[in-house]
């Protein structure tokens, strides 16, 4: 049995091609344009790729292209479907143009199947990043299941409702754990591209906090922070996953939080103080250490923000004593 990848933007040819191939006795894994073809191809290295050619945001010819540029999914045979290219392309392992009869498609997938290398196994940083896209894969269908189940027995108004509260809570924890796992993996490899773009950090940390307000209704937010704009360049997806895991870990604590934004010409700092306990001098030194048993100390989301405000050409540091609660501070440069 192997793992077959089957692309095509048309869900009714996905679900017939995914059908034959599974007939073969196969599993098959389906993407509906390009982009999630690769995704799905770097994070679960199927044993072959059957892909139609005109597809939304990566064209087919462009995948190949992308896996026989790619250390690990070079050499994967590919099935190239399409109607307008008329004789294929070198990428690909083989060619069908459409339409075609399904007799000969069986005959390619069994073909391509039986020359298809052994996967290599994934060491080092590649394992790291392909571990973490893996988790994310694999978790995201049933908890998006899980998820409209819950909506479902909300609408119905007949189940508890704070057992429903409970269970939406537990549906967050786990989205959110799944996200920061992939984005960590991501970073311990050295994976992970900023966008910057000019933009509003005080506005950026003002639309945070009334999320964070939402989330941990049990906190008092003393906040401090400009409405005059605090202007530098940042990768605003990046840099929200930063806030968040900060105003996070500051919340949940309970109690009075002080959140402050001052700004300079040459640098932006970005103070979030809680009331938790003290951290001794082993637990600061360890806070940031990715992958660590979660407990008071080492969650991943303080990995990704030490790590995204590094990559922002800045830093991340905490102070803790008794009486003053912990402060994390994050500096980041302008210009």
């Amino acid at each position: 049995m192997s793992l077959v990848l089957v692309a095509d933007d048309e869900p009714a040819v996905l679900e017939v091609l995914s059908q034959v191939v599974e007939d073969l006795g196969h599993d098959v894994i389906q993407a509906r344009d390009g982009e999630e073809a690769w995704s799905l191809a770097r994070a679960r290295r199927p044993q072959l790729v059957v892909t139609d050619h005109m597809m939304p945001r990566l064209s087919g010819l462009d995948l190949c292209r992308r896996m026989r540029d790619d250390e690990l999914l070079g050499r994967v045979p590919i099935i190239l479907l399409s109607a307008v290219l008329p004789h294929g392309a070198p990428e690909a392992y083989a060619f069908l143009h459409k339409p075609f009869e399904i007799t000969d498609f069986e005959g390619l997938v069994r073909k391509a199947l039986a020359h298809a290398p052994r996967p290599k196994p994934l060491e080092g940083t590649a394992a790291v990043e392909r571990l973490g896209d893996w988790v994310a894969e694999g978790f995201a269908r049933p908890l998006c299941s899980a998820r409209s189940e819950l909506e479902r027995l909300r609408e119905q108004g007949q189940a508890d409702g704070g057992a429903l509260h409970r269970l939406g809570e537990h549906l967050r924890t786990l989205e959110g754990l799944t996200r920061d796992f992939q984005e960590a993996a991501h970073l311990a490899a050295h994976a992970v591209t900023l966008r910057p773009v000019m933009a509003d950090l005080g506005a950026r940390l003002r639309q945070t906090l009334e999320s964070s307000r939402q989330r941990h209704p049990g906190a008092l937010w003393d906040v401090q922070v400009p409405y005059s704009p605090v202007e530098l360049r940042f990768d605003p997806e990046r840099v929200q996953r930063m806030l968040d895991a900060l105003l996070e870990q500051a919340g949940r604590h309970g109690g009075e939080v002080w959140v402050e934004l001052e700004s300079t010409p040459s640098m932006v700092t970005i103070r979030v103080r809680d009331q938790g306990p003290e951290l001794t001098d082993e637990e600061r030194q360890r806070l940031f250490e990715p992958f660590r048993a979660q407990g008071t100390t080492g969650r991943l989301g303080l990995y990704i923000a030490s790590e995204l405000a590094r990559l922002h050409g800045g830093g991340l540091s905490v102070e803790s004593t008794g009486s003053g609660g912990t402060t994390f501070s994050v500096v980041l440069p302008r210009g």
